[in-house]
């Protein structure tokens, strides 16, 4: 959704700027008719796209900005040029017909020779907020220039990302961010461990919620890991008795003696050290989104093709994954480092790299 805002901005943008194209000659001339985007009435027999691109315009109006030069191009009631943009807002095309300025006046047309803004004197009681509008410095033959003002009130030039990183949903920051994605990490990996945090991952308690499928196949739903208990996010991660004996072999190559096979505990510890940047702490959050990652993995095999793997073999499997991205690293000339590499039977030979 928000990608799609993103790209459809895009449109708008061309469409504001005059870009030189036959889409964007086809709608000044059939669509707006001189009217300018922002007034233009959203009509019931409209197109699809026309509609959407007209809809979108309260969402991403206060992001395009002109900045004054000679004045020709900026319409003073509908475009942002100054802090109380749009004029018209506050300003009712009434008032503005009464005053006998037109709708399609550019804010060169309200400066009279002197420097003065030409509306009535009157509107100064009306809306006092005109009081703090002063008059552009006019600067003749350049023109008006489009900005993109983004989240932080800074003019950029007009990118799609700056669009999206404008528009996008936001929530607050989580203090588990630095333990799933981090620049040494499995980026599939990760992905999969930012699911089981979410709890968005398709366990049978989850099923039962939607009630997908009949109810009896829903009651005779059991963990396909131990066959005891229906599985979930908790129940995987990692007390089944499988997954946790998995957990405690692959815990053992690391410092996570105190983490148990409780979701709430490897949560707890995730808030205590996801900020660590340390060699230590990088190795432990990669196996810990490798186990979530294989544990899953040999769940869904087990669910659909039948093959299962001995605990000690998809220990190995988790334990060697891990050694590969280790492998990978551009470690120093540390002690410190040289115990990882033995702790992770890794040749001593390996050519360190300064850090």
């Amino acid at each position: 959704m928000d990608v799609n805002r993103a790209l459809l901005t895009s449109h708008i943008w061309s469409i504001i700027t005059n870009r030189k194209s036959l889409w964007v000659q086809w709608i000044h001339s059939y669509k707006l008719k001189g009217a300018s985007f922002w007034d233009v009435q959203s009509r019931c027999n409209i197109s699809w796209g026309w509609r959407k691109l007209l809809a979108l315009r309260t969402r991403v109006r206060s992001c395009f900005w002109k900045s004054i030069r000679n004045g020709c191009n900026t319409n003073a009631w509908s475009d942002n040029w100054c802090d109380y943009s749009p004029l018209r807002s506050f300003i009712s095309p009434r008032v503005i017909a009464n005053a006998g300025l037109s709708l399609r006046s550019m804010v060169a047309d309200l400066i009279d020779e002197n420097g003065q803004w030409l509306w009535p004197q009157a509107w100064y009681d009306l809306f006092p907020v005109l009081i703090d509008v002063n008059v552009p410095q006019i600067i003749p033959d350049v023109e008006d220039r489009f900005h993109w003002k983004d989240t932080d009130g800074r003019f950029q030039d007009f990118k799609t990302w700056e669009a999206w990183n404008s528009l996008r949903h936001r929530e607050g920051t989580v203090f588990w961010v630095n333990a799933v994605w981090f620049s040494q990490c499995i980026p599939r990996h990760s992905f999969h461990l930012w699911l089981v945090i979410k709890n968005k991952l398709k366990t049978q308690d989850r099923l039962a919620d939607w009630e997908a499928g009949s109810a009896t196949n829903l009651r005779l739903m059991c963990c396909p890991l131990c066959k005891q208990d229906r599985d979930s996010r908790d129940h995987l991660f990692f007390q089944c008795p499988y997954a946790s004996e998995v957990w405690g072999l692959v815990r053992n190559m690391v410092d996570m003696g105190s983490v148990t096979d409780s979701w709430s505990s490897i949560m707890l510890w995730m808030e205590l050290n996801a900020h660590l940047k340390t060699l230590e702490h990088i190795i432990c959050k990669i196996l810990l989104s490798a186990t979530t990652y294989f544990i899953w993995q040999e769940r869904n095999s087990r669910l659909f093709s039948q093959l299962q793997r001995k605990t000690c073999d998809l220990s190995k499997t988790i334990i060697d994954s891990v050694r590969l991205r280790i492998m990978g690293f551009k470690l120093g000339r540390e002690p410190k480092h040289r115990k990882i590499l033995e702790t992770w039977l890794i040749s001593k030979n390996m050519e360190l790299n300064p850090g």
